[in-house]
């Protein structure tokens, strides 16, 4: 596992390979996740990743982000 992180980390633009789910979408590559990868995140029973660019997905509580918040708006 931690040779998957290390090549993803590699291959990724900004050097990110864990990263969470920000409306509806991949936070890597913006590309919309499914409801039912969202709930499998949220439940946390096993490491999903990316379709699109292959970064593990994480959810927001893990990520240590308060969920439903918007950069900028207070």
């Amino acid at each position: 596992m931690l040779t998957a992180f290390k090549r993803i980390r590699k291959n990724a633009r900004n050097g990110l390979a864990v990263v969470y789910i920000n409306r509806d979408a991949c936070g890597g590559c913006f590309n919309k996740i499914p409801a039912q990868k969202q709930l499998d995140i949220r439940l946390r029973k096993k490491i999903i990743v990316c379709e699109y660019c292959g970064r593990i997905l994480v959810d927001q509580q893990l990520a240590g982000v308060a969920p439903n918040t918007e950069s900028g708006v207070e």
